[in-house]
C-alpha cells in the first residue's frame, strides 16, 4: 500500500510540473495588449486586418492551451482524490500489520519453537538443570508398549536440523531405502507401497490397487532406540543455534550409522528393526530361497558363473528399478576388480568424486555401495555359508518407519558414577519386498 502511496504522489508531482510550464509559457495578457496598441496604431486597412488575424490566431491558441490546462487540472483532481483514499486505507493498515505481527510473534515463540524453550533445553543437556515449568514431556498413550514417560521433547528447531543432518550424513544404506511414518501396530499390504497401471473405459474404473501381485503384510511396531550423549561434547558451546546445530550434527551421524548396521543384521531380540539378513534366517522369509546364490572361490573368480548365476535370474521388472551392489570394499578389489569378459576386458569401472575424494565403483553398471564387514563379510575371510554380498533395489525391498520424533531423558552411567544424556527415538524397519533382494553366500567346497 505505502508503494502506491507514493507512486500516486509522484504522478501528481509531474502533473502540477506540467501544469505550471504550460501557464507559463502562455503569457496571454502582454500579447493581448501588444496586438491592441498595433490596432490603435494601424494606420491602412491592411495593416488593421493584419492585426485582426493575429488576434484570432491568438484566441485560437488561447482556447487550445485552456483545454489542455483544464484537462491536466482534472487529472490532477482524480489524482488527488485515488490518493486520498489510498491514505485512509493506509492509515487503517498498521493495525492490521501490528495485529498479524503479535500472531506471527505470539506463533513463532511458541511452544518448542520460542527462544525460552530452545534456551531451557540447552541448559539441561549442558548442566541438568531441569525448568519443568518450560520444557516439555513426551508421555505416549499405553496401547504403544512404550515407557510412559520418554523424557524431554527436544526443540523443533533441533528436529530439523536432525531431519536436515540425517539427509546430509552419507548412511550407505539408510539414505537408500524407503523411509515412512505409519501407525504401529496395524498391518500394511506390501502391494500398497507400490501401484499399477489399469486401462479403463467409459463404463468400467480403475480398481483399487491390491497388493500388485505380491502377498503378504507388514505391521511395524513401537521400538525405543538411544544415542547416549557426552555432557562434556556440547558443554562448551554458549550459542543457541550452534549448539543446536552440533546436538543435532552428534545424534545425526550416530542414528544413520546404527540404522546402517541394524538394516543388515537388526534382530527382534536386541529390540531392533529385523534386518534383511535375519529375514532370511526366517522360517517363513519374505527372501525367497532361489533369490538366495552361493559362489565358491572358482565361480566368484570367474565372468561366466556370475552372468548364469545371477545376472540371468534377474527378472525384466528388477532390472528397469535399477538395483545395486552392496559389499565390502576387500570384496570389491579381491573380487570383482580381478573380474574380466571373455574379451579379456574388466567389468568394473570406479571414479573418484573430485570435491570430497570418495570412491564411486561399478560392477556390470550398477552401483556398488560400500560397507563394513560387520554386516557383510569379505569373499575371502568369510566362512561357509556366510554372506559377502546384495544385490537389490533399496526403494522397493526395506522401509524405516519413525516420524523422528528424538527426546532426551538422563541416564546413569554406573561405571562413571554420573548421569549421561541420551536420546531417543521411536522407529522400526521391516524387509517390504524379498522379490527385490538377492543375497550371495559364499560356499566352501567340502
Amino acid at each position: 500500500m505505502a508503494l502506491k502511496v507514493l507512486m500516486t504522489k509522484k504522478k501528481i508531482d509531474l502533473k502540477r510540473a506540467a501544469l505550471d510550464a504550460l501557464k507559463a509559457e502562455t503569457n496571454f495578457e502582454k500579447r493581448e495588449a501588444d496586438l491592441e496598441r498595433s490596432i490603435e496604431e494601424a494606420e491602412t486597412d491592411e495593416e488593421r486586418d493584419a492585426v485582426e488575424e493575429e488576434v484570432e490566431k491568438l484566441e485560437a491558441e488561447k482556447a487550445e492551451k485552456q483545454e489542455q490546462i483544464d484537462k491536466l487540472e482534472a487529472e490532477i483532481a482524480e489524482l488527488e482524490a485515488q490518493l486520498d483514499e489510498l491514505e485512509k486505507e493506509q492509515d487503517k493498515e498498521p493495525a492490521e500489520e501490528t495485529k498479524s505481527k503479535e500472531r506471527s510473534d505470539m506463533s513463532a515463540e511458541h511452544g518448542r519453537a520460542s527462544m525460552e524453550y530452545r534456551t531451557a533445553f540447552r541448559d539441561w543437556v549442558q548442566t541438568g538443570k531441569l525448568n519443568k515449568d518450560v520444557l516439555e514431556f513426551d508421555k505416549r498413550a499405553d496401547e504403544t508398549g512404550t515407557a510412559s514417560d520418554l523424557g524431554v521433547l527436544i526443540p523443533e528447531t533441533v528436529m530439523q536440523e536432525i531431519i536436515k543432518g540425517v539427509s546430509e550424513v552419507h548412511g550407505q544404506l539408510y539414505n537408500r531405502v524407503r523411509k515412512t511414518n505409519l501407525k504401529g501396530g496395524v498391518k500394511y499390504p506390501i502391494g500398497s507401497f507400490s501401484a499399477t497401471f489399469n486401462r479403463i473405459t467409459e463404463t468400467t474404473k480403475s480398481f483399487r490397487q491390491d497388493a500388485g501381485g505380491i502377498t503378504g503384510y507388514v505391521s511395524f511396531g513401537y521400538k525405543i532406540g538411544e544415542i547416549r550423549l557426552a555432557r562434556t561434547l556440547l558443554q562448551t558451546v554458549l550459542s543457541v543455534p550452534v549448539f543446536e546445530q552440533e546436538f543435532a550434527k552428534v545424534v545425526a551421524e550416530a542414528y544413520v550409522k546404527a540404522m546402517d548396521i541394524e538394516i543388515m543384521t537388526g534382530t527382534e531380540a536386541n529390540n531392533q528393526c529385523v534386518g534383511i539378513l535375519t529375514e532370511a534366517a526366517a522360517q517363513s522369509s519374505r527372501i525367497p530361497a532361489g533369490n538366495i546364490i552361493e559362489f565358491t572361490a572358482a565361480e566368484a573368480a570367474d565372468w561366466t558363473a556370475w552372468q548364469k548365476k545371477l545376472f540371468a535370474k534377474i527378472p525384466l521388472g528388477m532390472r528397469a528399478e535399477r538395483p545395486e551392489f552392496v559389499m565390502t570394499a576387500a570384496t570389491y578389489e579381491s573380487v570383482i576388480k580381478t573380474l574380466a569378459d571373455t574379451q579379456k576386458h574388466p567389468v568394473y569401472a570406479e571414479t573418484f568424486n573430485p570435491v570430497d575424494g570418495t570412491e564411486k565403483a561399478t560392477f556390470k553398471g550398477k552401483e556398488v555401495v560400500f560397507v563394513e564387514n560387520d554386516s557383510l563379510k569379505d569373499f575371502d575371510t568369510a566362512t561357509n555359508g556366510q554372506y559377502f554380498g546384495m544385490y537389490w533395489v533399496p526403494q522397493k525391498a526395506y522401509a524405516i518407519n519413525s516420524n523422528l520424533e528424538f527426546t532426551v531423558v538422563d541416564y546413569f552411567d554406573h561405571e562413571t558414577n554420573q548421569y549421561v544424556k541420551k536420546a531417543l527415538v521411536i522407529n522400526d524397519g521391516k524387509v517390504l519386498d524379498g522379490e527385490y533382494i538377492y543375497l550371495l553366500k559364499k560356499k566352501v567346497s567340502a
